[in-house]
């Protein structure tokens, strides 16, 4: 968390010293939406060092069910909580940070730190592939009001969609897969990575413009990061503990509920500001409730974790 923080600093420290220019948000943004996310879904699946069993892959299907449905659910939750509020602009980038988590960068990483289970990793993969369908069909549509982006066909052909198409083909039949351990596959992994950091420059441009003292006033920021950080992971782990009760599952198939209740509770995530620029909507507060979501994380999330224990799902 603290070093998430930190790669704050640099975009702030040299928009402070103009080196860069107004610009450069709106370039870095692009870099980051069309290049960078999309490598991390590709670069995701290369990593998975085997091809998946029939049990695994009914249990893929079964994560990417729970992980879509609660996904619409605290989307829905968020809109009744923020109906009336006044500022719709505001409002819109609230409900957007409640329920689109920072699942990729600081999610992926808590996984593998909990459990050295293999599908565990491959359920945070399968969940990160929901919020990718979600932040260019929802996602959109919370911040521009254009209802068409709510579509069968955006939620499938986007740029961090579009990567699956090769990406699957490679997992599922690892003879075809010629990319893994090859240069191409490193140039992948590397602009990856960078998506984090970008992200973070990103926040810096646009916190050196707002001043650290408008940071963090107000309290609709404060109120979307108890709704994401408490109450969206809450309901997701009262239907795991329910669904867990299926006779069918035995106690190492629960990672597939566990996975995204964990990943629910992770603060906001960075493209929420890089969407926000993208659509020119709502950057100030979207800056806001991501600094506040992300600082806040940092106390609400091993309490997740400690109850997603207590309740038998890890």
């Amino acid at each position: 968390m603290v070093s998430l923080i930190a790669l704050i600093i640099p975009g702030y420290a040299l928009r402070k010293a103009k080196m860069f220019s107004d610009g450069a948000v709106s370039a870095f943004v692009s870099l980051l939406l069309y290049v960078c996310q999309p490598m991390i879904t590709l670069s995701s699946f290369l990593e998975q060092d085997a091809a998946p069993t029939s049990k695994t892959s009914i249990f893929m299907g079964l994560s990417f069910l729970f992980s879509l449905a609660g996904h619409l659910v605290v989307f829905f939750v968020a809109k009744l909580i923020f109906f009336k509020w006044k500022n719709k602009e505001n409002a819109s980038a609230y409900i957007f940070a409640t329920f689109l988590t920072n699942s990729g960068f600081l999610g992926i990483p808590f996984i593998k730190m909990l459990t050295d289970k293999p599908q565990a990793v491959l359920f945070a993969v399968i969940y990160n592939v929901v919020f990718n369908m979600l932040i260019w069909t929802l996602g959109i549509y919370l911040l521009t009001g254009d209802k068409s982006a709510i579509s069968v066909k955006k939620a499938f052909i986007n740029p961090a969609i579009l990567p699956l198409f090769v990406a699957l083909p490679l997992y599922f039949f690892p003879p075809i897969n010629i990319i893994s351990g090859t240069p191409i596959a490193n140039a992948i992994s590397l602009l990856a990575n960078i998506s984090a950091p970008l992200s973070m420059v990103v926040v810096g441009i646009r916190l050196a413009d707002m001043g650290i003292k408008e940071a963090f006033k107000g309290w609709g920021n404060y109120l979307s990061s108890f709704v994401g950080l408490v109450l969206a992971p809450a309901i997701l782990l009262a239907a795991a503990v329910l669904l867990k009760n299926i006779p069918y599952f035995n106690q190492n198939d629960l990672l597939f509920l566990a996975v995204p209740v964990i990943l629910m509770s992770m603060p906001t995530a960075a493209s929420l500001v890089a969407f926000a620029e993208k659509t020119n909507r709502a950057q100030i507060e979207s800056t806001r409730v991501f600094l506040t979501s992300t600082i806040l994380s940092a106390l609400t999330i091993p309490l997740i974790i400690l109850v997603v224990g207590a309740a038998g799902l890890i």
